[in-house]
């Protein structure tokens, strides 16, 4: 007979594959709301600061997947990008960017995501973690303990130990004109030795590339919980290795991250440190 401690464990399991499952098919179903009007002259765009912009699509997916999570979990938080909030104590909160990757979006460049990343409080760690990019219908998706997939099947990070033949992803923070913080320094200490640095303009994304085995790290600073909390299980699920720039462990309330293979984990660290 199983001891009360296993039935519990297996019984949070289920409540955690369950709410994944359920994430998995509300960002499915906003990512038809972001198709439906990709390229269209239906677009209504805002600035939220010269170089943040927002668009209404945005706002519709945010309300959505709002909805439904305040439907289906009455007593989970959800924080999400655009504003919508509901702080409830209890064990889960909700991190969701309903369009990761809006610049992309609305000069019709065909690479954003809908993030969903699911943080225990009892845990201290994010859960479940769900990546979507509907134009190339990509389904990234970590389950802690359980793995990382895309499109249902098992991912893993790549096998490059070497830096020097590594393709590493960045982005830079909305106030460029910030010499200290803007990643410029950070880049050109990269830059000189690694075989490429890609900026694609989703941090969701990024990630979820990196625990595919498409990138062999990423860095970033300036980001939010809604940006990394889905990514970051998807990279650790698949292998990977997650912190801030310094090596102490990943926050994703702590605006700044760094996500790699592990193979090149250390000299990637030692250049953005030095």
């Amino acid at each position: 007979m199983l001891e009360v401690g296993c039935w519990r464990h297996i019984l949070e399991n289920m409540d955690i594959l369950k709410i994944a499952q359920f994430a998995e098919g509300i960002s499915i179903a906003a990512g038809k709301i972001l198709l439906r009007e990709f390229r269209s002259k239906g677009i209504l765009i805002s600035y939220k600061s010269r170089t943040n912009l927002v668009t209404n699509i945005d706002k519709e997916s945010e309300i959505f997947i709002f909805n439904c999570i305040k439907k289906e979990y009455p007593d989970h938080s959800i924080i999400a990008e655009e504003g919508s909030r509901r702080e409830i104590e209890g064990e889960f909160i909700w991190y969701i960017d309903p369009m990761d990757a809006t610049n992309n979006y609305a000069h019709g460049i065909h690479h954003f995501c809908i993030s969903i990343g699911i943080f225990s409080t009892e845990m201290k760690k994010t859960v479940v973690g769900i990546v979507y990019d509907p134009f190339h219908d990509e389904l990234f998706k970590g389950i802690i303990n359980s793995g990382a997939f895309l499109n249902g099947t098992r991912i893993t990070i790549s096998e490059v130990n070497d830096i020097g033949i590594s393709i590493i992803a960045t982005g830079f923070p909305y106030n460029k004109v910030d010499r200290e913080r803007n990643n410029l320094i950070e880049f050109n200490r990269v830059l000189p030795f690694v075989q490429g640095i890609r900026r694609m303009g989703s941090a969701a994304l990024d990630l979820s590339y990196v625990a595919c085995g498409r990138f062999d790290g990423y860095w970033e600073p300036g980001l939010f919980s809604w940006d990394m909390a889905a990514g970051s299980l998807i990279v650790e699920e698949a292998g990977g290795k997650v912190s801030k720039y310094d090596g102490s462990p990943f926050d994703p309330e702590y605006p700044e991250i760094l996500a790699t293979n592990g193979k090149i984990h250390n000299r990637l660290m030692g250049l953005l440190k030095s």
